[in-house]
């Protein structure tokens, strides 16, 4: 595939920010420097520096500079859920793939904590708080980002924290939930007892029964 000029821009810069080491919050040399280290124009680096900025590689902060910024997986919101959208217009084929990979993201990550005591009390409040309307959603996402953060894997966790955001921006796509209203925490309670258990099987069939009625739904449509 042929790669144009402004990739190759694009490119340098991040080998740049690797070879001097960088990290999150350095200076990034100014324009001028840049433009005579690759030997470019003004309004090429500006645009190269727009696409790492779009991507949360780095953050141009008018009139301090341009800093290394944490390529948070946040960055990949925007585009993840035009794909989901567009793609489940038809068949719903997006929201269908999004909560494959989910699935099999969390399971994996749950049968890491198993049996992890302090982690099981701090799940059992977040299900507690899923049994008022008012703050079900906030204890729902903090109950999977729980088990995110004691699996121990930064990446996962930001792509929980994705794969949540997107789908709830585009549940509208399959109405509204026909579990009843305790369902939430029933299913969430489950996987508490699963992780409990010790059990990796137990683990599978939990999340797996927590993704049912999702997966009812887009069958449905």
């Amino acid at each position: 595939m042929r790669v144009t000029r402004g990739q190759e821009l694009v490119d340098s810069i991040l080998e740049l920010i690797d070879r001097r080491r960088l990290r999150a919050g350095d200076p990034l040399p100014p324009e001028p420097r840049l433009m005579e280290e690759f030997g470019v124009a003004r309004n090429s680096v500006r645009e190269a520096l727009r696409t790492l900025q779009a991507l949360g590689i780095v953050e141009i902060r008018h009139g301090y500079g341009t800093f290394v910024g944490d390529a948070s997986m946040a960055a990949l919101s925007p585009s993840l859920l035009f794909r989901t959208r567009a793609r489940s217009r038809q068949d719903l084929r997006g929201l269908s793939d999004l909560l494959e990979v989910r699935q099999i993201l969390e399971t994996e990550l749950t049968r890491k904590v198993v049996g992890n005591g302090q982690l099981l009390a701090a799940l059992g409040e977040c299900v507690d708080r899923m049994a008022d309307p008012a703050t079900a959603s906030v204890a729902d996402r903090r109950f999977h980002e729980l088990i995110g953060e004691a699996a121990g894997n930064e990446l996962a966790l930001e792509l929980i924290r994705l794969f949540w955001d997107v789908y709830r921006q585009t549940e509208s796509l399959i109405g509204t939930p026909t579990s009843r209203p305790d369902g939430l925490e029933a299913k969430h309670r489950r996987i508490v007892e699963a992780i409990a258990t010790s059990d990796g099987a137990a683990v599978g069939e939990a999340v797996s029964e927590h993704f049912d009625e999702i997966r009812k739904r887009i069958a449905a449509g």
